[in-house]
């Protein structure tokens, strides 16, 4: 069962009335993860806060926000569109509803400040709060930043970044610091080197196996399943390779009846979900996954090697800019386009960084090697605390007569 986090009207140890944060957030992973993990730290600086979620009742939020004890809002809001179709032409009076029923929403929620983190369910809610007054404070992770947050932030005027931002963006806002990429507070403080050996026995892998781990991010990836399994059933067979991957909705069925039907699950293991991440990063030799901003965060603080697969549908491309950045910086990845992926091309990238990492087949992979070109730290661990210590700082130095707290 899970238990919501209080909703009622508790009074601080000063009797004060505490702090409401509203966080707009949806979409995809890329954007609620960091949305849970920046909740996350204002319950922990500002004890007592009341943190909800604004979002669309029929998109990854609507799952994910709820299990992890959180109250969200909804709006009925799509997609901006970008071509005048017929569809489009509804999307003006459409967005508009949207916002009105944001504004009754943060009036009940009597809420002192919104974080937009981006995506565009998240869009209704900030401009809600800009009509009523309330500071708003946007958070960017990808390299390009998306239409959401561009359009969010020429009215928060406040941004804050997982990249310099150089292109000119966000010159127009008030203020914008670089923070990173928030990320969960058990990714933030794992050890991976620490964690290895008692990592791969929970995983039960051998001294001597390569184990890699798959995930196509939070909404799946059919054409990087379709890969591993024939890797499964081919080049991996005869080699020392344990592999995990994660496969999401029906398309996980499809995959688990390909490895059986190709005699390849002894190779490959199918979940719809992987638990504790932290300890499967810390097992893995190494990852092959898509290049959302929180995988690339993730991958990067932890200092794995990895297979970035950037989805080719995503907006203005903006996974391929998160994953060259990354390899950009001398990181041991490799950026293999979509159009590109193919068994032999997978299996070349994978030994190929395995082989950097120490993880040479047949070999013991032993702890990770501490070099390797990652960069001698990341701003990700802090990321959190920092925009929630800003949107905190916001909300007690702004005047709200919207809720009749005076500062």
């Amino acid at each position: 069962m899970v238990m919501l986090h209080s909703n009622t009207n508790p009074r601080t140890a000063d009797g004060a009335r505490p702090l409401r944060v509203v966080v707009a957030a949806g979409g995809t992973g890329g954007h609620i993860y960091p949305g849970l993990a920046v909740a996350a730290a204002v319950e922990r600086l500002a004890p007592g806060a009341v943190v909800t979620f604004s979002g669309t009742p029929d998109r990854l939020e609507a799952r994910l926000v709820p299990a992890a004890g959180y109250r969200l809002d909804t709006t009925p809001m799509r997609p901006v569109p970008r071509r005048l179709t017929g569809s489009a032409l509804g999307f003006p009076a459409r967005f508009v509803r949207c916002v009105l029923r944001a504004r009754r929403q943060l009036r009940q929620r009597r809420a002192d400040v919104v974080i937009g983190v981006g995506g565009y369910p998240s869009v209704p809610a900030v401009v809600a709060a800009w009509t009523l007054r309330l500071p708003v404070l946007v958070h960017e992770s990808n390299a390009t930043p998306g239409l959401a947050n561009v359009l969010a932030a020429r009215l928060a005027g406040r941004v804050a970044t997982a990249f310099d931002p150089t292109d000119g963006t966000f010159a127009g806002c008030s203020d914008v610091r670089r923070v990173g990429i928030p990320i969960s507070a058990a990714l933030a403080s794992c050890d991976r080197a620490a964690m290895r050996d008692a990592a791969r026995r929970a995983f039960g892998i051998e001294p001597h196996e390569r184990f890699v781990v798959v995930s196509g991010g939070s909404l799946g990836a059919v054409s990087i399943d379709r890969v591993v399994v024939e890797l499964g059933a081919t080049n991996w067979q005869d080699r020392p390779v344990r592999v995990l991957l994660k496969a999401s909705g029906v398309h996980a069925d499809d995959v688990r009846r390909g490895l059986r039907e190709r005699s390849a699950d002894r190779v490959v293991t199918v979940v719809s979900h992987i638990e504790d991440m932290a300890s499967a990063y810390a097992a893995a030799d190494v990852v092959v996954t898509r290049a959302g901003a929180c995988t690339v965060a993730e991958v990067e603080h932890l200092r794995v090697p990895a297979v970035l697969v950037p989805f080719p549908g995503a907006t203005d491309d903006h996974q391929t800019a998160n994953a060259r950045a990354l390899a950009a910086s001398g990181a041991p990845v490799v950026v293999l386009p979509d159009d590109q992926l193919d068994a032999r091309a997978l299996d070349a990238a994978v030994s190929e960084l395995a082989a950097r990492s120490g993880a040479e087949p047949g070999l013991p992979s032993g702890r990770p090697r501490p070099h390797l070109g990652w960069a001698t730290a990341t701003p990700h661990a802090a990321a959190a605390d920092a925009v929630a210590s800003w949107a905190i700082e916001l909300a007690r130095s702004t005047a709200t007569t919207t809720n009749g707290r005076t500062a």
